[in-house]
């Protein structure tokens, strides 16, 4: 008989697995021991007591998961603090063993939000919506929060509310430790594009007023951090997954679980890559981002990450004489941004990012014949919104050592001007840091930290780019580079780009 209560602890029921020894302690009087040590062992996991309101609804939803066709053993949820919780497995996962299927009744697509009432009407308005899915998914959630019968009842009272960690909500305060990073603006385009979005929808569709603003920018922002992108029957789709959008981010731990849609079972399958040890949480990985986007999508960021950029803005300088030539070979107005670039920390030559800015940087400072750029120019692409302006990408490699002269003392001052925008310096971050700070400020001053570092780097690779350029001895230039560059996050920039050509283009000698 105890052997039950075994099951239902290893099954992730906890509370049900101590409350079935309570039932047979008169009949089995072993019962009580082994319930006495259930519940120090749910202590020793849980922040929250034995009897918590919320574990009661965490057993209902494990009921309904299973009632309804999802199949999982040898995991449990914890709760870590009152609203931080995870899940964890209860008995060793061996490699390849599939621990969670959630059937196709039990998953949350755009689809299932189009057959709404509302979401009916939303599609049959033919609106332009941009990430429409995302939409479909928030309108098909709402739905559920407002109908107390709803059959997903048991999912959304395991839902979160708690949405504070996402920069969108921040206090004033908050937002205050952010002066200066590009995630300032970001946080009030975010909020008018949603504002905007759900006016054009509720002008639309008026029982959509049903929902607040409030409502719909809260439910949609936790759909984002939640959200997993699999192939049903050869159709590319976002779902929500009930159970494995539980599983935290680990960033060390890439690899050991693996999500798929199964069309032969009609299930999202999740199993382990390798072996995951009794007791261990149960982790995605999240993807390679930058912080930027770890804070804004999912409300946390991560310390020492190799992925940090920060976003600039490139313009045509105003009195180049060649401004309207440059425009019309790119796809762009001579009074608006070429594009905002996304510079990362690490110069990686294989990824384009940081040579697409050092590209366009070198067609803003050239002053010689344009038709060098020609075979670096990417084919026209029409602009969707004016449907005859072209829109080209541009990667270029050094065009000559003194336009490189010229784009490298560019950079140092964009970036220095970048610098200015933050009120305080690296080192001042570095000493907050050491003081006792909310989650949010933390997260806000390691952000701009960070940024501040990737700028101080431009700075730092551009003042060095420059003294290897005027250097006239090919050891000289070596020995330098590996004295001061050699090393840094930006040295992928002298040794696969810079130094090459360096040695066949001046009077250097080996």
């Amino acid at each position: 008989m105890l052997m039950k209560a075994d099951i239902l602890w290893d099954s992730g029921e906890l509370a049900k697995a101590i409350k079935y020894l309570e039932g047979i302690t008169k009949t089995v009087p072993s019962a009580a021991d082994k319930g006495k040590k259930m519940k120090e062992l749910y202590a020793e996991v849980h922040f929250l007591p034995y009897g918590d309101p919320k574990m009661d609804k965490i057993e209902l939803f494990i009921d309904w998961m299973k009632k309804n066709g999802a199949v999982f053993s040898k995991i449990q949820m914890r709760y870590y603090g009152p609203d931080y919780r995870g899940v964890h497995t209860t008995k060793d996962l061996k490699e390849s063993e599939v621990f969670l299927t959630v059937p196709q009744n039990l998953i949350i697509t755009s689809q299932k939000g189009k057959e709404t009432q509302i979401g009916a009407k939303v599609v049959e308005a033919k609106l332009d919506l941009s990430w429409d899915y995302l939409i479909y998914i928030t309108i098909f959630l709402l739905t559920q929060f407002h109908d107390p019968d709803s059959f997903w009842k048991p999912y959304m009272d395991v839902y979160p509310r708690d949405v504070g960690c996402f920069p969108i909500f921040y206090s004033k305060e908050e937002r205050k430790l952010l002066q200066g990073s590009a995630m300032d603006a970001h946080i009030d385009d975010e909020i008018e594009e949603m504002e905007q979005e759900y006016m054009k929808i509720a002008e639309a569709v008026p029982e959509f007023k049903k929902f607040t603003l409030e409502e719909y920018i809260r439910n949609k922002t936790l759909i984002i951090s939640r959200i997993f992108y699999v192939t049903i029957h050869g159709t590319v789709d976002r779902v929500m997954v009930p159970l494995a959008d539980m599983f935290n981010h680990h960033y060390e731990r890439l690899g050991e679980t693996h999500w798929r849609y199964d069309n032969e079972e009609d299930s999202f399958i999740v199993s382990a890559e390798k072996l995951i040890p009794k007791g261990d949480p149960i982790c995605e990985h999240y993807g390679e981002k930058p912080n930027y986007r770890f804070l804004f999508y999912y409300g946390f960021l991560i310390e020492n990450n190799t992925h940090n950029c920060v976003y600039i803005k490139l313009y045509f300088n105003k009195d180049d004489p060649r401004i309207a030539e440059k425009c019309s070979m790119v796809g762009t107005y001579e009074d608006t941004e070429i594009k905002t670039f996304k510079y990362f920390e690490y110069y990686n030559v294989d990824e384009a990012h940081n040579n697409k800015f050092f590209g366009f940087l070198r067609l803003i400072e050239y002053d010689d014949d344009l038709n060098v750029f020609a075979d670096y120019l990417t084919p026209p692409v029409t602009d969707a919104n004016t449907c005859s302006f072209l829109k080209r990408k541009l990667r270029c490699p050094i065009i000559s050592l003194e336009n490189e002269k010229q784009v490298l003392k560019k950079a140092k001052d964009i970036a220095s001007e970048y610098l200015l925008r933050y009120p305080d310096s690296c080192k001042k971050d570095m000493e907050l840091l050491k003081t006792d700070l909310t989650f949010n400020q933390r997260n806000c001053i390691i952000l701009r930290s960070d940024e501040k570092r990737i700028f101080q780097g431009i700075v730092e690779l551009a003042k060095l780019g420059l003294e290897l350029i005027d250097m006239k001895d090919w050891k000289e230039v070596q020995e330098h580079f590996a004295k001061a560059g050699k090393g840094k996050a930006y040295s992928g920039y002298f040794e696969k780009i810079l130094m090459p050509f360096l040695a066949p283009n001046t009077n250097h000698t080996q």
